[in-house]
C-alpha cells in the first residue's frame, strides 16, 4: 500500500470580491495548509473500488465518496487500484476535505503511474478549491479558484481548529451573503519577515462568509468568542465557509493550553493542534 497525505486547507483570509453571470462567486484568498489531514491510500494489484475509513467515514455523504475516483478516473489508460480514503477530519467543515482529498489522489496517481499532473482546467473541474489543494505553503487563491500565486513557505506558526460537528452547506452560505462585492487583498506585508509583522498582515484581512454562516450556525459565534479568550491567540477566524474556525499561535504551549481549554469547555465539538506547513 502506498499514501498520500492530504492536508486540510485553511483560509486564512476570504474576500468576495463579486460574482460572475454564471453565478460563480469571485474570491481573493489566503491560503495556508497544516498537518492534519485526511490520507488517500491505493493498493496495486487489488480490484479499483474505494473503502473508507477513519473517524468521520459515517458521516461522509455518497457523493463525497465519488470525488476521489472522479479524480482517479481523470487519468486515462490505467487500471484503478483499490484506493483507501481515510477521513479525519469533519465533512463539510470549510477546511478542503473532499478538494484536499482529490488533490491527494491526483498528486498519488501521477507519482505511482509516473503520470504528468492534471491542468488547472482538469482540477477545476472536480472542484474550485482543488487547484489551491495541490500547493504549499502560503497561498493566494483569486478568480473562482483557477488564479493561483505561490506568495512564501509557512511560517513557523501553530493552530487551534475547532469545528461544532454540524456541517454547512457552501451554497447555502454563499446564497445568504448580502454583500458579493467586497474589496480585495492588500498585499503590503505579505514579504514581512517578522512574526509579528506577518500575524498583523494577516489580521488586516477578513472572511466575507462569516455573518451568513454564523446566521445558520451560531456555534460558529461562541466558538470564534472562546477563542478569542485563549491565551496567545494571535489570529481568530473563520475558515473557507464555515463552520470550523480557528486561531493562530506563536507559543505551542500556549496553543495546547488552549486546546485542553476548549476541550473542557466544549467536550461535543471536534478540537485538534497542528502547525502551518
Amino acid at each position: 500500500m502506498i499514501s498520500e497525505f492530504a492536508p486540510a486547507k485553511i483560509n486564512l483570509s476570504l474576500h468576495l470580491v463579486g460574482q460572475k453571470s454564471d453565478g460563480y462567486h469571485l474570491l481573493d484568498s489566503i491560503v495556508s495548509f497544516v498537518n492534519v489531514g485526511d490520507r488517500i491510500s491505493i493498493e496495486p494489484g487489488k480490484s479499483g473500488d474505494l473503502k473508507v475509513a477513519g473517524p468521520f467515514a459515517k458521516d461522509l455523504p455518497r457523493s463525497n465518496h465519488n470525488l476521489v475516483l472522479k479524480a482517479a478516473r481523470l487519468f486515462n489508460n490505467i487500471k484503478l487500484s483499490r484506493i483507501t480514503l481515510e477521513k479525519n477530519i469533519p465533512v463539510t467543515s470549510g477546511i478542503g476535505g473532499g478538494s484536499a482529498d482529490a488533490a491527494a489522489t491526483v498528486r498519488l496517481f501521477s507519482k505511482f503511474y509516473n503520470k504528468p499532473e492534471l491542468t488547472v482546467e482538469k482540477l477545476i473541474s472536480l472542484g474550485s478549491d482543488v487547484p489551491v489543494c495541490m500547493q504549499k505553503g502560503i497561498v493566494r487563491m483569486m478568480g473562482v479558484g483557477e488564479e493561483i500565486i505561490n506568495l512564501s513557505p509557512a511560517p513557523k506558526v501553530g493552530i487551534l481548529l475547532v469545528n461544532p460537528r454540524k456541517a454547512l452547506s457552501t451554497a447555502e452560505v454563499f446564497s445568504a451573503v448580502k454583500e458579493k462585492n467586497n474589496p480585495g487583498l492588500n498585499l503590503q506585508g505579505s514579504g514581512e519577515k517578522s512574526l509579528n509583522s506577518w500575524f498583523d498582515w494577516i489580521n488586516s484581512m477578513r472572511n466575507d462568509l462569516t455573518a451568513s454562516a454564523i446566521d445558520l450556525i451560531p456555534d460558529i459565534r461562541f466558538i470564534l468568542d472562546k477563542l478569542i479568550t485563549c491565551d496567545g491567540a494571535r489570529v481568530v477566524r473563520m475558515s473557507g465557509s464555515g463552520a470550523t474556525c480557528f486561531a493562530l499561535f506563536e507559543d505551542f504551549d500556549l496553543l495546547q493550553d488552549a486546546r485542553l481549554k476548549i476541550m473542557k469547555e466544549c467536550p461535543s465539538f471536534w478540537c485538534e493542534s497542528g502547525e502551518l506547513i
